[in-house]
């Protein structure tokens, strides 16, 4: 018991330090981010957008490339959510600064603000915890229309197992990340665990990687069952 109390406290303190990075600190995430992925970041958020059709949510947009990119290129009814209001206010700039405007949305995903069967499609990028709350599962099965999907990038790996990638293990596994490093695999029981929350929701649930330039990225796939 003793052992490990250091260990829990070690990861509130770990979950306290990224609530200040999306809050406080997230006029810094994009410089953190690119470093954390040796500049494939971008690149690897870009991959949701395969999944936008139609109306599209995305949760936790946190700096808007993905709104951006959406403005530009998808047809339909968009909007962003996010818990931080600095997030939301470097995605508004993004959007400005290139010309576009998008209903963004200030907001818990456990309590999402819109009325059910609002959206044929949600995507989120590399969530935090939050995604696999009962009730942020319950939430995004009430607003999806019947056949509406959701996808969500769970974690990427890098193509090469480089000295920078190796590097970067050593940051991963010290903040309690899954690493890029390639020689790293999601496992398959902890998918499958986080797939059956979105079963049990009436989600029907598939696993994809999605192939990148320099990489993969991993999807958990839903799809909600008709009425």
């Amino acid at each position: 018991m003793a052992a490990s109390a250091p260990a829990a406290l070690y990861a509130r303190l770990i979950r306290w330090a990224f609530a200040r990075f999306y809050q406080e600190f997230a006029w810094t995430y994009d410089t953190v981010a690119a470093l954390a992925s040796a500049g494939r970041w971008r690149n690897w958020t870009l991959t949701a957008l395969e999944f936008a059709r139609g109306a599209t949510l995305e949760v936790g947009c946190g700096t808007g490339h993905v709104q951006l990119a959406l403005a530009r290129r998808h047809v339909g009814f968009f909007a962003g959510l996010d818990r931080s209001p600095q997030m939301l206010r470097l995605t508004r700039r993004r959007l400005k600064q290139a010309g576009f405007r998008a209903p963004l949305v200030r907001a818990d995903a456990r309590a999402l603000p819109f009325v059910s069967e609002s959206f044929d499609a949600i995507i989120a990028t590399f969530p935090s915890d939050y995604i696999a709350a009962e009730a942020t599962v319950a939430e995004i099965r009430r607003v999806l229309r019947p056949g509406g999907t959701v996808a969500i990038a769970l974690w990427a790996r890098f193509a090469d197992d480089s000295p920078y990638a190796r590097l970067l293990d050593v940051a991963y596994r010290a903040t309690l990340q899954r690493s890029p490093r390639p020689v790293t695999s999601v496992t398959s029981a902890a998918l499958h665990r986080f797939g059956e929350r979105f079963e049990r929701a009436g989600i029907d649930v598939s696993f994809r990687e999605v192939a990148t330039p320099d990489g993969a990225v991993q999807y958990v796939l839903g799809k909600r069952r008709m009425l």
